[in-house]
């Protein structure tokens, strides 16, 4: 029941991303390019007084690296930038090894994406690109 539930949620952000597109007025990006598969991702930042005013990502990949780049940003936006850089580095953690964390919001879907090993460069390309804007 749960795998099927995060794969509506993980359907829903690639059919309709949200916060997709170049953010003009950025005042930090990230890219993160993968070897492995070719896929990338720019995640574009508006920062004011610590805060994650906006964000906004491009990707050249899957339907997974839009939909977890969608995810992401929706969770991030309005976060202060110490709390993100926070969770994108739990959130890695999680998936590569396995470091357990309370997931909020549309995260849950890392619950079933850690089991696919084949999946994991795909779901962090958007984690390493925030990661690249800090």
């Amino acid at each position: 029941m749960e795998d099927s539930i995060h794969r509506e949620i993980l359907e829903e952000h690639a059919r309709s991303p949200k916060l997709k597109g170049i953010l003009q007025d950025s005042d930090r990006q990230g890219t993160w390019d993968s070897l492995k598969t070719g896929n990338e991702c720019t995640i574009y930042c508006k920062i004011e007084k610590n805060i994650i005013y906006d964000i906004r990502f491009s990707a050249q990949g899957s339907a997974l690296v839009d939909a977890c780049a969608s995810i992401m940003c929706c969770e991030v936006k309005g976060m202060n930038v110490f709390d993100a850089q926070s969770l994108a580095i739990k959130v890695i953690e999680f998936v590569e090894k396995g470091e357990e964390f309370s997931l909020i919001g549309d995260l849950v879907v890392y619950k079933t994406i850690v089991r696919f090993r084949e999946r994991h460069d795909c779901s962090l390309l958007c984690w390493r690109g925030l990661v690249g804007c800090f």
